[in-house]
Protein backbone atom coordinates (compact mmCIF):
# COMPACT_ATOMS: atom_id res chain seq x y z
CA UNK A 1 0.00 0.00 0.00
CA UNK A 2 2.88 2.53 0.61
CA UNK A 3 5.29 3.17 -1.36
CA UNK A 4 8.36 0.85 -1.97
CA UNK A 5 11.73 2.01 -0.48
CA UNK A 6 14.43 2.77 -2.67
CA UNK A 7 17.60 2.69 -2.12
CA UNK A 8 20.34 4.75 -3.87
CA UNK A 9 23.97 3.81 -4.93
CA UNK A 10 27.58 6.04 -4.29
CA UNK A 11 29.97 6.37 -7.17
CA UNK A 12 33.43 6.52 -6.26
CA UNK A 13 35.51 9.01 -8.70
CA UNK A 14 39.60 9.48 -8.16
CA UNK A 15 40.24 12.93 -6.85
CA UNK A 16 42.65 15.27 -8.50
CA UNK A 17 45.94 15.54 -7.23
CA UNK A 18 46.52 19.00 -4.69
CA UNK A 19 48.79 21.26 -6.36
CA UNK A 20 48.20 23.90 -3.00
CA UNK A 21 51.34 22.55 -0.81
CA UNK A 22 48.46 21.78 1.70
CA UNK A 23 47.81 18.73 3.01
CA UNK A 24 46.00 16.11 0.91
CA UNK A 25 41.68 15.74 1.80
CA UNK A 26 40.39 13.24 3.97
CA UNK A 27 38.98 10.85 1.70
CA UNK A 28 42.63 11.03 -0.27
CA UNK A 29 45.21 8.45 1.27
CA UNK A 30 48.86 8.76 0.40
CA UNK A 31 51.27 5.70 0.55
CA UNK A 32 54.64 5.39 -0.37
CA UNK A 33 54.01 5.17 -4.39
CA UNK A 34 52.40 8.62 -4.61
CA UNK A 35 48.77 7.17 -5.33
CA UNK A 36 45.81 8.21 -3.84
CA UNK A 37 42.72 6.25 -4.04
CA UNK A 38 39.06 7.31 -2.92
CA UNK A 39 37.64 6.59 0.38
CA UNK A 40 34.32 4.61 -0.09
CA UNK A 41 31.22 7.12 1.23
CA UNK A 42 29.36 5.63 4.55
CA UNK A 43 25.76 5.65 3.66
CA UNK A 44 22.99 4.11 5.54
CA UNK A 45 22.69 0.37 5.42
CA UNK A 46 20.51 -1.18 2.74
CA UNK A 47 17.92 -2.85 2.65
CA UNK A 48 17.45 -5.73 0.55
CA UNK A 49 15.72 -6.01 -2.62
CA UNK A 50 12.57 -7.94 -1.52
CA UNK A 51 12.22 -5.44 1.83
CA UNK A 52 10.93 -2.10 2.31
CA UNK A 53 10.32 1.16 4.51
CA UNK A 54 6.99 1.88 6.37
CA UNK A 55 5.87 4.26 3.56
CA UNK A 56 4.08 7.51 4.43
CA UNK A 57 0.55 6.13 3.46
CA UNK A 58 0.71 3.94 6.81
CA UNK A 59 2.16 6.47 9.36
CA UNK A 60 -1.41 8.42 8.04
CA UNK A 61 -2.93 5.35 8.58
CA UNK A 62 -1.33 4.87 12.07
CA UNK A 63 -3.00 8.30 13.20
CA UNK A 64 -6.45 7.02 13.44
CA UNK A 65 -4.86 4.45 15.73
CA UNK A 66 -2.79 7.33 17.94
CA UNK A 67 -6.75 8.34 19.32
CA UNK A 68 -8.03 5.16 19.40
CA UNK A 69 -5.21 4.35 22.22
CA UNK A 70 -6.41 7.46 23.93
CA UNK A 71 -9.90 6.37 23.94
CA UNK A 72 -9.15 3.01 25.36
CA UNK A 73 -7.82 5.17 28.61
CA UNK A 74 -11.04 7.30 28.57
CA UNK A 75 -13.14 4.36 28.74
CA UNK A 76 -11.93 3.27 32.17
CA UNK A 77 -11.30 6.60 33.14
CA UNK A 78 -15.28 7.36 32.81
CA UNK A 79 -16.35 3.85 33.81
CA UNK A 80 -13.73 3.55 36.81
CA UNK A 81 -14.98 -0.38 37.68
CA UNK A 82 -14.00 -3.71 37.48
CA UNK A 83 -16.43 -4.27 34.73
CA UNK A 84 -15.03 -0.77 32.87
CA UNK A 85 -11.87 -2.56 33.09
CA UNK A 86 -12.76 -5.34 31.65
CA UNK A 87 -14.55 -3.61 28.72
CA UNK A 88 -11.63 -1.93 27.93
CA UNK A 89 -9.52 -4.89 27.64
CA UNK A 90 -11.92 -6.24 25.15
CA UNK A 91 -12.09 -2.86 23.32
CA UNK A 92 -8.04 -2.81 23.03
CA UNK A 93 -8.09 -6.63 21.76
CA UNK A 94 -11.01 -4.99 19.18
CA UNK A 95 -8.20 -2.34 17.88
CA UNK A 96 -5.36 -4.12 18.47
CA UNK A 97 -6.04 -6.77 15.81
CA UNK A 98 -7.85 -4.32 13.32
CA UNK A 99 -4.54 -3.03 13.27
CA UNK A 100 -2.74 -6.03 12.84
CA UNK A 101 -5.04 -7.12 9.74
CA UNK A 102 -4.07 -3.92 8.14
CA UNK A 103 -0.28 -4.58 9.03
CA UNK A 104 -0.27 -7.86 7.65
CA UNK A 105 -1.92 -6.26 4.36
CA UNK A 106 0.51 -3.65 3.46
CA UNK A 107 3.22 -6.17 4.58
CA UNK A 108 2.68 -8.45 2.01
CA UNK A 109 1.14 -6.00 -0.93
CA UNK A 110 2.84 -3.78 -2.49
CA UNK A 111 -0.57 -1.62 -4.09
CA UNK A 112 -0.21 1.69 -4.32
CA UNK A 113 -2.55 2.46 -7.03
CA UNK A 114 -5.52 5.05 -6.22
CA UNK A 115 -8.24 2.69 -5.87
CA UNK A 116 -6.10 0.73 -2.81
CA UNK A 117 -5.65 4.33 -1.72
CA UNK A 118 -9.02 5.15 -1.34
CA UNK A 119 -9.86 1.99 0.29
CA UNK A 120 -7.10 2.53 2.81
CA UNK A 121 -8.43 6.16 3.53
CA UNK A 122 -11.93 4.79 3.58
CA UNK A 123 -11.13 2.53 6.37
CA UNK A 124 -9.73 5.41 8.43
CA UNK A 125 -12.51 6.99 8.32
CA UNK A 126 -14.60 4.12 9.51
CA UNK A 127 -12.05 3.21 12.32
CA UNK A 128 -12.78 6.75 13.41
CA UNK A 129 -16.17 6.47 13.42
CA UNK A 130 -15.43 3.20 16.13
CA UNK A 131 -12.56 5.14 17.98
CA UNK A 132 -15.08 8.13 18.06
CA UNK A 133 -17.75 5.48 20.10
CA UNK A 134 -15.45 3.47 21.53
CA UNK A 135 -16.40 5.08 25.35
CA UNK A 136 -19.69 3.49 25.09
CA UNK A 137 -18.89 0.96 22.75
CA UNK A 138 -20.82 -1.19 25.61
CA UNK A 139 -23.52 1.39 25.94
CA UNK A 140 -25.81 3.85 23.85
CA UNK A 141 -23.26 3.93 21.11
CA UNK A 142 -22.72 -0.08 20.82
CA UNK A 143 -24.04 -0.59 17.36
CA UNK A 144 -22.31 2.55 15.75
CA UNK A 145 -19.11 1.18 17.17
CA UNK A 146 -20.09 -2.74 16.02
CA UNK A 147 -21.17 -1.36 12.40
CA UNK A 148 -17.82 1.00 12.18
CA UNK A 149 -15.83 -1.98 13.09
CA UNK A 150 -17.35 -4.34 10.75
CA UNK A 151 -16.86 -1.63 7.97
CA UNK A 152 -12.87 -1.41 9.06
CA UNK A 153 -12.76 -5.44 8.50
CA UNK A 154 -15.20 -5.50 5.29
CA UNK A 155 -12.53 -3.08 3.54
CA UNK A 156 -9.74 -4.98 4.63
CA UNK A 157 -10.91 -8.19 3.00
CA UNK A 158 -11.87 -6.21 0.05
CA UNK A 159 -8.00 -5.02 -0.62
CA UNK A 160 -7.00 -8.20 0.57
CA UNK A 161 -8.43 -9.86 -2.08
CA UNK A 162 -7.99 -6.77 -4.16
CA UNK A 163 -4.32 -7.41 -3.61
CA UNK A 164 -3.90 -10.74 -4.66
CA UNK A 165 -5.90 -11.03 -8.62
CA UNK A 166 -3.19 -11.94 -10.32
CA UNK A 167 -2.13 -14.57 -7.89
CA UNK A 168 -4.42 -17.07 -7.70
CA UNK A 169 -2.81 -19.13 -5.17
CA UNK A 170 -2.78 -16.47 -2.36
CA UNK A 171 -6.26 -15.07 -3.82
CA UNK A 172 -7.32 -18.54 -3.28
CA UNK A 173 -6.09 -18.71 0.63
CA UNK A 174 -7.61 -15.29 0.98
CA UNK A 175 -10.94 -16.26 0.24
CA UNK A 176 -10.76 -19.26 2.82
CA UNK A 177 -9.74 -16.72 5.42
CA UNK A 178 -12.90 -14.99 4.68
CA UNK A 179 -14.90 -16.42 7.07
CA UNK A 180 -12.97 -16.26 10.06
CA UNK A 181 -12.49 -12.52 9.00
CA UNK A 182 -15.82 -11.73 9.26
CA UNK A 183 -17.34 -13.78 11.90
CA UNK A 184 -15.56 -12.30 14.65
CA UNK A 185 -16.93 -8.27 13.38
CA UNK A 186 -20.17 -10.17 12.93
CA UNK A 187 -19.98 -11.32 16.55
CA UNK A 188 -19.90 -7.89 17.96
CA UNK A 189 -22.55 -6.05 16.10
CA UNK A 190 -24.64 -8.66 17.25
CA UNK A 191 -23.79 -8.40 20.69
CA UNK A 192 -24.38 -5.06 20.53
CA UNK A 193 -28.43 -5.90 20.33
CA UNK A 194 -28.08 -8.04 23.76
CA UNK A 195 -27.44 -7.06 26.81
CA UNK A 196 -24.73 -8.36 30.31
CA UNK A 197 -23.31 -10.64 30.14
CA UNK A 198 -24.51 -12.08 26.76
CA UNK A 199 -23.37 -8.96 25.73
CA UNK A 200 -19.40 -9.43 26.92
CA UNK A 201 -19.71 -13.15 26.14
CA UNK A 202 -20.19 -12.65 22.70
CA UNK A 203 -17.45 -10.13 22.44
CA UNK A 204 -14.93 -12.69 24.08
CA UNK A 205 -15.79 -14.81 21.40
CA UNK A 206 -14.91 -12.46 18.62
CA UNK A 207 -11.72 -11.96 20.16
CA UNK A 208 -11.39 -15.42 20.21
CA UNK A 209 -12.78 -15.93 16.32
CA UNK A 210 -10.20 -13.22 15.37
CA UNK A 211 -7.27 -14.45 17.37
CA UNK A 212 -7.35 -17.72 17.09
CA UNK A 213 -7.92 -17.05 13.29
CA UNK A 214 -4.58 -17.51 12.21
CA UNK A 215 -3.05 -19.85 14.83
CA UNK A 216 -5.94 -22.78 13.32
CA UNK A 217 -5.59 -21.69 9.66
CA UNK A 218 -1.94 -21.25 9.47
CA UNK A 219 -0.42 -18.52 7.61
CA UNK A 220 -0.05 -20.04 4.41
CA UNK A 221 0.00 -16.75 1.40
CA UNK A 222 1.76 -14.38 3.63
CA UNK A 223 5.43 -13.34 2.87
CA UNK A 224 6.81 -11.57 5.47
CA UNK A 225 8.81 -8.54 4.94
CA UNK A 226 11.23 -8.30 7.87
CA UNK A 227 12.15 -4.72 7.82
CA UNK A 228 9.25 -3.32 7.14
CA UNK A 229 7.24 -6.20 9.44
CA UNK A 230 9.79 -5.13 12.64
CA UNK A 231 9.77 -1.58 12.00
CA UNK A 232 5.76 -1.02 11.84
CA UNK A 233 5.63 -2.36 15.23
CA UNK A 234 8.29 -0.66 16.71
CA UNK A 235 6.27 2.53 15.87
CA UNK A 236 3.37 1.29 17.07
CA UNK A 237 5.33 0.77 20.38
CA UNK A 238 5.92 4.44 20.38
CA UNK A 239 2.67 5.22 19.71
CA UNK A 240 1.85 3.55 22.97
CA UNK A 241 4.56 5.28 24.46
CA UNK A 242 3.16 8.62 22.97
CA UNK A 243 -0.58 7.88 24.89
CA UNK A 244 1.36 7.61 28.30
CA UNK A 245 2.85 11.20 27.51
CA UNK A 246 -0.42 12.77 26.76
CA UNK A 247 -2.08 11.24 29.82
CA UNK A 248 0.94 12.78 31.91
CA UNK A 249 0.19 16.00 30.37
CA UNK A 250 -3.12 16.00 30.34
CA UNK A 251 -3.33 15.11 34.55
CA UNK A 252 -0.47 17.62 35.13
CA UNK A 253 -2.61 20.91 33.21
CA UNK A 254 -3.25 23.40 35.74
CA UNK A 255 -1.77 21.68 39.02
CA UNK A 256 2.17 22.22 37.77
CA UNK A 257 2.56 25.08 40.57
CA UNK A 258 2.48 21.78 42.60
CA UNK A 259 5.87 20.37 43.44
CA UNK A 260 4.39 17.11 44.24
CA UNK A 261 3.03 17.11 40.73
CA UNK A 262 5.94 18.01 39.07
CA UNK A 263 7.64 15.41 40.91
CA UNK A 264 5.45 12.95 39.84
CA UNK A 265 5.14 14.30 36.08
CA UNK A 266 9.12 13.61 36.27
CA UNK A 267 9.22 10.47 37.53
CA UNK A 268 6.50 8.68 34.71
CA UNK A 269 8.39 10.16 32.20
CA UNK A 270 11.38 8.02 33.91
CA UNK A 271 9.13 5.33 33.81
CA UNK A 272 8.14 5.37 30.01
CA UNK A 273 11.69 6.09 29.31
CA UNK A 274 12.46 2.50 30.64
CA UNK A 275 10.29 1.06 28.79
CA UNK A 276 11.29 2.97 25.54
CA UNK A 277 15.11 1.53 26.22
CA UNK A 278 13.68 -1.99 27.13
CA UNK A 279 12.61 -2.44 23.74
CA UNK A 280 14.68 -0.63 21.48
CA UNK A 281 17.59 -1.30 23.39
CA UNK A 282 17.51 -4.67 21.59
CA UNK A 283 16.00 -3.65 18.56
CA UNK A 284 18.79 -4.46 16.70
CA UNK A 285 18.77 -7.71 14.57
CA UNK A 286 15.41 -8.26 14.80
CA UNK A 287 15.06 -7.77 10.62
CA UNK A 288 17.99 -10.20 10.28
CA UNK A 289 16.71 -12.66 13.05
CA UNK A 290 13.27 -12.63 11.29
CA UNK A 291 15.05 -13.26 7.46
CA UNK A 292 16.87 -15.74 8.39
CA UNK A 293 13.77 -17.80 9.11
CA UNK A 294 12.30 -20.18 6.18
CA UNK A 295 9.53 -18.75 4.70
CA UNK A 296 7.13 -21.21 6.22
CA UNK A 297 8.36 -20.43 9.62
CA UNK A 298 8.65 -16.59 8.52
CA UNK A 299 5.18 -16.08 8.92
CA UNK A 300 4.81 -18.06 12.07
CA UNK A 301 7.70 -16.19 13.81
CA UNK A 302 6.19 -12.96 12.56
CA UNK A 303 2.61 -14.10 13.63
CA UNK A 304 3.81 -14.88 17.53
CA UNK A 305 6.65 -12.35 18.25
CA UNK A 306 4.64 -9.30 16.53
CA UNK A 307 1.16 -10.10 16.23
CA UNK A 308 0.23 -12.11 19.79
CA UNK A 309 2.95 -10.98 21.63
CA UNK A 310 3.83 -7.26 20.99
CA UNK A 311 -0.07 -7.05 22.13
CA UNK A 312 1.27 -7.42 26.00
CA UNK A 313 3.76 -4.75 25.14
CA UNK A 314 1.29 -1.96 24.05
CA UNK A 315 -1.47 -3.19 26.44
CA UNK A 316 1.28 -2.86 29.84
CA UNK A 317 1.84 0.56 28.49
CA UNK A 318 -1.75 1.59 27.98
CA UNK A 319 -2.36 0.44 31.47
CA UNK A 320 0.43 2.27 32.71
CA UNK A 321 -0.99 5.22 30.89
CA UNK A 322 -4.08 5.17 33.24
CA UNK A 323 -2.70 4.49 36.34
CA UNK A 324 0.41 7.51 36.56
CA UNK A 325 -2.38 9.58 34.73
CA UNK A 326 -4.19 9.17 38.02
CA UNK A 327 -0.91 9.25 40.13
CA UNK A 328 -0.48 13.23 39.02
CA UNK A 329 -3.88 14.00 39.57
CA UNK A 330 -3.79 13.18 42.89
CA UNK A 331 -0.29 12.60 44.09
CA UNK A 332 -1.39 12.95 47.77
CA UNK A 333 -3.63 10.30 48.00
CA UNK A 334 -3.61 6.02 47.85
CA UNK A 335 -4.30 5.03 44.31
CA UNK A 336 -7.82 3.01 44.57
CA UNK A 337 -7.53 -1.00 43.28
CA UNK A 338 -7.88 -0.32 39.87
CA UNK A 339 -6.01 2.43 39.54
CA UNK A 340 -3.21 0.38 41.50
CA UNK A 341 -3.19 -1.99 39.18
CA UNK A 342 -2.86 -0.35 36.39
CA UNK A 343 0.43 1.57 37.73
CA UNK A 344 2.37 -1.52 38.58
CA UNK A 345 0.60 -4.09 37.17
CA UNK A 346 0.75 -2.15 33.36
CA UNK A 347 4.21 -1.42 33.86
CA UNK A 348 5.02 -5.10 35.04
CA UNK A 349 3.14 -6.29 32.24
CA UNK A 350 5.57 -4.72 29.74
CA UNK A 351 8.62 -6.32 30.96
CA UNK A 352 6.75 -9.91 30.82
CA UNK A 353 5.38 -9.14 27.65
CA UNK A 354 9.46 -8.29 27.07
CA UNK A 355 10.13 -11.82 28.07
CA UNK A 356 7.77 -13.62 26.03
CA UNK A 357 8.76 -11.54 23.17
CA UNK A 358 12.52 -12.03 23.53
CA UNK A 359 11.86 -15.99 24.35
CA UNK A 360 9.77 -16.55 20.70
CA UNK A 361 11.86 -14.34 19.00
CA UNK A 362 15.26 -16.05 20.25
CA UNK A 363 14.64 -18.33 22.21
CA UNK A 364 16.44 -16.79 24.96
CA UNK A 365 15.14 -15.81 28.55
CA UNK A 366 15.89 -11.71 29.00
CA UNK A 367 16.45 -12.93 33.42
CA UNK A 368 16.54 -9.13 33.78
CA UNK A 369 13.06 -8.29 32.60
CA UNK A 370 12.08 -11.31 34.13
CA UNK A 371 13.45 -10.11 37.56
CA UNK A 372 11.77 -6.44 36.53
CA UNK A 373 8.53 -7.32 36.14
CA UNK A 374 8.54 -10.01 39.18
CA UNK A 375 9.15 -6.92 41.65
CA UNK A 376 7.02 -4.71 39.95
CA UNK A 377 4.17 -7.36 40.85
CA UNK A 378 5.02 -7.03 44.63
CA UNK A 379 4.08 -3.51 44.74
CA UNK A 380 0.48 -3.75 43.31
CA UNK A 381 -0.80 -4.63 47.13
CA UNK A 382 1.14 -0.93 48.33
CA UNK A 383 -0.76 1.26 45.71
CA UNK A 384 -4.26 1.11 47.92
CA UNK A 385 -2.46 1.65 51.28
CA UNK A 386 0.39 4.22 50.62
CA UNK A 387 0.12 8.16 49.12
CA UNK A 388 0.03 7.41 45.25
CA UNK A 389 3.85 9.49 44.91
CA UNK A 390 5.20 7.04 47.03
CA UNK A 391 4.38 4.12 44.84
CA UNK A 392 5.35 5.86 41.66
CA UNK A 393 8.63 6.29 43.11
CA UNK A 394 8.87 2.41 43.79
CA UNK A 395 8.10 1.98 40.47
CA UNK A 396 10.99 4.70 39.15
CA UNK A 397 13.15 3.10 41.12
CA UNK A 398 12.90 -0.08 39.73
CA UNK A 399 12.28 0.74 36.55
CA UNK A 400 15.72 3.24 36.98
CA UNK A 401 17.44 0.03 38.44
CA UNK A 402 16.73 -2.10 35.20
CA UNK A 403 18.36 0.28 33.06
CA UNK A 404 21.42 1.39 35.01
CA UNK A 405 21.96 -2.81 35.33
CA UNK A 406 21.99 -3.17 31.64
CA UNK A 407 24.15 -0.25 31.04
CA UNK A 408 26.92 -1.54 33.89
CA UNK A 409 26.73 -4.85 32.83
CA UNK A 410 25.55 -4.94 28.99
CA UNK A 411 23.86 -8.47 29.09
CA UNK A 412 24.00 -10.01 25.41
CA UNK A 413 20.18 -11.16 24.35
CA UNK A 414 19.92 -12.67 21.36
CA UNK A 415 23.11 -12.21 19.98
CA UNK A 416 22.75 -8.41 20.42
CA UNK A 417 23.53 -5.85 23.62
CA UNK A 418 21.22 -3.07 24.61
CA UNK A 419 21.81 -0.36 22.26
CA UNK A 420 19.43 1.78 21.36
CA UNK A 421 18.80 4.69 18.76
Amino acid sequence: MACAYAGSGATIRQQPATTTGLPPPDYVRSGPDLRSAAEPAMGPPQRPADDRAVGALELFFDLVFVYSMSQVTHLIEEHPSWSGFGHGVLALLAIWWAWVCYTWLTNTSAESGDLARTLIFLAMSAMLVASSSLVEAFGDDAMIFALALLTVRLLHVVLLIYSARRDTRRRRTFLRLLSILLIGPGLVVLAATQDSPLREALWLGAMLVDFGGPALFGMGGFNVRPGHFVERHGLMVIIALGESIYQMGRAATGDLRRADVVVAVVLGVLVSAAMWWAYFGLKHGAAARLRRAPAPERARLARDAYSYLHLPLVAGIIWYSLGVGETIAHPEEPLPPLFGLALCGGAALFYAGEVLYRWRDHHEIATDRLVTSIVLVTLIPMAPVVPALTILVAVTAVSVAFVAWEVWRQPEIGGARPQPD
